[in-house]
């Protein structure tokens, strides 16, 4: 066995991703970013509803402002995800082609006429379609997960009776 054939999916698809480290700290550091603003939300909420609008110790205008810079800043994390995101899966899926490509005319003719050209065809797309698709979800996913930790902090620390 070959060293490439040793190693998981998984470890060979990071070594394909991390070729375009930019693009992975990125979607993931902006996904990352997004999702903890995101879970501070609820605490700027309490702010206004317990001390500007019930108490009248706080001020609206700032309270209101951070609430629309955090919609603000989620929104541009958001995006800065789904174009870098985007970009890794594309990059990532072209290089998986190509290498595919490069494999199989490799092949003599005699391995290549052995081929099933429409299996292999078909196998070959779905297969990275898949990945394309798992590439651009995953920093997203990852986020997702760090705002339910957060919440769930974030929910004990207001009241953890609750």
């Amino acid at each position: 066995m070959t060293g490439a054939e040793q190693q998981g999916w998984g470890r060979r698809l990071t070594g394909y991703a991390w070729r375009y480290r930019r693009n992975v700290v990125l979607a993931l550091g902006s996904s990352l970013a997004g999702m903890a603003v995101m879970a501070l939300v609820p605490l700027i909420t309490k702010v206004i509803i317990d001390d500007v609008v019930t108490d009248h110790t706080r001020s609206l205008a700032l309270w209101t402002g951070l609430l629309i810079g955090a919609a603000v800043l989620v929104y541009i994390a958001t995006y800065i995800r789904r174009y870098y995101g985007g970009r890794l899966a594309l990059d990532v899926q072209h290089d998986l082609r190509t290498d595919m490509y490069t494999t199989i005319t490799e092949l003599d003719g005699k391995r290549q006429d052995e081929l099933s050209t429409g299996q292999v065809v078909g196998r070959a797309t779905s297969d990275l379609q898949l990945i394309q698709g798992l590439l651009f979800m995953l920093p997203m996913t990852i986020g997702n997960i760090l705002l339910f930790l957060m919440s769930l902090v974030i929910m004990a620390w207001l009241s953890l009776p609750l």
